[in-house]
């Protein structure tokens, strides 16, 4: 029976103290690293971005190759519209603009908590940028696509080899005599697909996919062999990317790159190829009052996230006279750092999203 009071009253004392143990107010704060004399131990450290234009400039070369046979082209197949001379020419095909962020060094933060609050909940990019806080479905890679410096053939790569030419056309000696030998070809592989179309044959392909094969392998047997006369024009397209960080000290009329019909995009200081220029105009921003908070003796102050109110601009990108890229774009470094309340993270179930790009805050909702 000893036993038996002795064990209730142990069962009491655990219950009790259970009952009398204190909870751990939830509290939030937000401090700039910088401001810190110890910022590695106890916190967790996240960074608002610097904005990165990125101009995608998409580039078509067109590589013009003479056949052979281009001199006897009326004569022989009363074709007019051929090629006369070998030629390279580029031409700028598309431009695109696209911003990332980059975290910069001068907007770190740590955040420290106490309690039960969302805050320990962050969304990171892979280089440590701020993307949300206890958020689903954020983007959280801040590494744009790159675009391999693609291998653009020479006109020397454009040829006539893979012309299936037949034996009475490598057995003239002459240029004359083998064009007009690859002319009559020409008006035979014409013939056979007439008559294929026509039904004019007594035994026909089995099936329409056969059929279709047939007059698709005529169809290229004639084209390679036109060639010969009216030459073979080919075009390739390549990516060059260009990564701009503006910041208040850019000028507004930079040189991108240098463009040449001749040779493409070549160097900024190559005087060979005409100036495509970058020009950023920013709107003018309503800055936020920033005045110092007076703090009474024992008064706690602490500080909500950071997050940036970006500024917009104005991304040209201008080739001589001739616009040929103009978007709008918001920019982290151009902006204003602000926070929050603290006690917006000192709830457990809140959300909250923020662009990678740029910092900008996109929504704070309860889960």
């Amino acid at each position: 029976m000893k036993k038996f009071f002795l064990s209730i009253s142990a069962v009491a004392i655990i219950s009790s103290c259970a009952v009398q143990q204190p909870i751990v107010p939830s509290k939030v704060n937000v401090q700039d690293v910088a401001q810190m004399s110890n910022a590695t131990s106890n916190a967790l450290l996240y960074h608002l971005p610097t904005t990165v234009i990125r101009v995608n400039v998409e580039v078509e070369k067109t590589i013009s190759r003479v056949g052979p046979f281009y001199r006897y082209s009326q004569k022989m197949l009363n074709v007019s519209d051929v090629i006369t001379k070998d030629n390279e020419e580029w031409r700028i095909k598309t431009v695109t603009v696209e911003t990332f962020g980059k975290p910069d060094a001068n907007k770190q933060y740590a955040i420290s908590y106490s309690g039960a609050s969302s805050a320990p909940f962050v969304n990171l990019t892979a280089s440590g940028v701020l993307a949300g806080v206890n958020s689903e479905n954020v983007i959280v890679d801040d590494h744009l696509k790159e675009f391999a410096a693609d291998e653009v053939p020479t006109i020397q790569d454009v040829n006539f080899n893979n012309v299936a030419m037949i034996e009475k056309q490598l057995a003239k000696t002459s240029t004359a005599a083998m064009a007009e030998e690859t002319a009559n070809y020409i008006y035979k592989i014409r013939k056979r697909r007439f008559k294929i179309l026509a039904s004019d044959y007594e035994q026909l392909p089995p099936d329409g996919e056969s059929y279709e094969v047939m007059v698709r392998e005529l169809n290229k047997l004639e084209q390679d062999h036109m060639e010969l006369f009216i030459g073979k024009k080919t075009t390739y397209t390549t990516v060059k990317t260009f990564d701009i960080i503006p910041d208040k000290m850019s000028t507004n009329n930079d040189v991108l790159f240098r463009f040449s019909t001749v040779s493409g995009i070549v160097d900024k200081m190559d005087v060979s190829g005409a100036p495509v220029y970058f020009e950023l105009e920013a709107e003018e921003m309503n800055q936020l009052p920033d005045e110092a908070i007076i703090v009474e003796k024992d008064q706690e102050v602490r500080n909500g996230l950071y997050y940036c109110k970006p500024g917009k601009a104005t991304v040209k990108i201008i080739d001589k006279n001739k616009l040929l890229k103009e978007q709008e774009v918001y920019l982290g470094q151009y902006g204003q750092v602000v926070s929050m309340p603290s006690n917006v993270l000192e709830e457990e179930n809140i959300s909250i999203r923020i662009n990678p790009a740029t910092g900008a805050l996109q929504s704070i909702n309860r889960k």
